[in-house]
């Protein structure tokens, strides 16, 4: 799964609201915070819709998210608005290993807090991560993996140009996960 032209991939990138950049250890608190508001958990955490916050899932993502970066050369970027400086979220191009037949591949995600819904923050930081990840990564498409119940995210993904292919489940949990599909 490494990718030579990763190396190149940029660790801090504007965008006309947002700053994304690459996580680092001091942002575990706001990562866990994200993970832990109970409408973001709902529409992203794993398992059934509705189930409760996982802090030891949610530490485990962060760890997750931080080891890609150092073994892939690219991950997730944390959303902070670029006026106030606040955590928004986060978004960016990662391997999607939580469902294997799709790892080798390159997953689109986001994830905002809620006070940072409906603002379009989340399709600007996904438009240029899938920019991004055509230009520094060697792939043909992209993906996202979305909760058929999301959606927010399913509206992000078809802005983007995204058409569904088809249902997989995801084997720790048995969620049921829609496959959106980019090409190059």
């Amino acid at each position: 799964m490494t990718n030579e032209r990763a190396r190149l991939f940029p660790e801090r990138l504007e965008t006309e609201r947002l700053v994304l950049r690459r996580w680092r250890e001091d942002d575990r608190e706001a990562v866990i915070d994200i993970w832990a508001d109970p409408d973001v958990w709902r529409a992203i955490g794993p398992g059934v819709m509705g189930m409760c916050f996982d802090p030891g899932y949610a530490a485990g993502r962060f760890e997750h998210h931080l080891e890609h970066w150092v073994q892939f050369g690219f991950g997730l970027w944390l959303a902070q608005e670029r006026v106030s400086g606040q955590v928004a979220g986060w978004v960016g191009a990662a391997h999607p290993t939580y469902v294997p037949e799709l790892a080798p591949g390159v997953e689109i995600g986001w994830a905002l807090r809620r006070p940072f819904w409906g603002l379009g923050l989340a399709g600007e930081g996904a438009t240029v991560a899938v920019k991004t990840a055509f230009a520094h990564l060697v792939l043909d498409e992209v993906v996202s993996l979305i909760n058929p119940a999301n959606a927010r995210s399913i509206a992000v993904a078809e802005r983007l140009g995204m058409t569904t292919a088809m249902d997989v489940r995801r084997p720790d949990t048995s969620e049921v996960l829609r496959i959106y599909r980019l090409g190059r």
